[in-house]
């Protein structure tokens, strides 16, 4: 059975940054799977088509959506995200579990609805409200849509509840130990004699 990790958290800290590092590990590479998102959202600089999202417009997004192509979608401030269903199946096929990178919404939407299966979810923030603000700025985001996103970093905070672990991302390196700590201990529960 594949066992999904949902890693969630405010927009700027650092979700992409730790799983794109955390990959560079054979052994993560070895076990598990990250599934690419498909978002309506306009491409950031440096980031690529099929690696970072997938990018569609809203049409086809909800068509998509109409038929069923989707294991979750939300609508993060103007923009939908979707998790793609083949992702489950791939990592089956592969023998690996799956990480998937969403909303808390969709977090909490995935761990409702597949309550026999294994989710774990890991909530990545910054120290404080000050950090994220810089990281955000430091993105180059238009001063509106900062606002906007650290707004939403505070009502993302009220989901904690509903998540098994917490990083908080001060040191890139240190958070990527924590991280693959996490999977790592998840993993060796598979191989508990019953």
């Amino acid at each position: 059975m594949v066992r999904l990790f949902i890693i969630s958290g405010p927009s700027g800290a650092g979700k992409t940054t730790l799983i794109s590092r955390l990959f560079k590990k054979p052994l993560i590479r070895k076990n598990f799977l990250c599934a690419v998102s498909f978002t309506t959202r306009r491409k950031r600089r440096g980031e690529k088509e099929n690696e970072d999202y997938f990018f569609v417009n809203k049409r086809e997004f909800q068509q998509l959506r109409r038929q069923g192509f989707f294991l979750e979608t939300q609508r993060v401030l103007n923009d939908f995200y979707g998790t793609p269903k083949f992702y489950v199946d791939r990592a089956a096929k592969e023998g690996k579990d799956l990480i998937l990178c969403i909303d808390v919404k969709g977090g909490k939407y995935l761990k409702n609805k597949f309550r026999q299966s294994k989710i774990i979810g890991i909530f990545v923030m910054t120290e404080d409200e000050e950090e994220l603000y810089r990281r955000l700025k430091k993105r180059q985001e238009l001063t509106r849509s900062i606002a906007q996103r650290v707004s939403l970093a505070k009502k993302e905070l009220k989901y904690l509840k509903y998540y098994d672990y917490v990083i908080t991302n001060q040191d890139l390196e240190e958070s990527v130990k924590n991280l693959e700590a996490v999977l790592r201990a998840e993993q060796l529960k598979k191989c508990e004699v019953v």
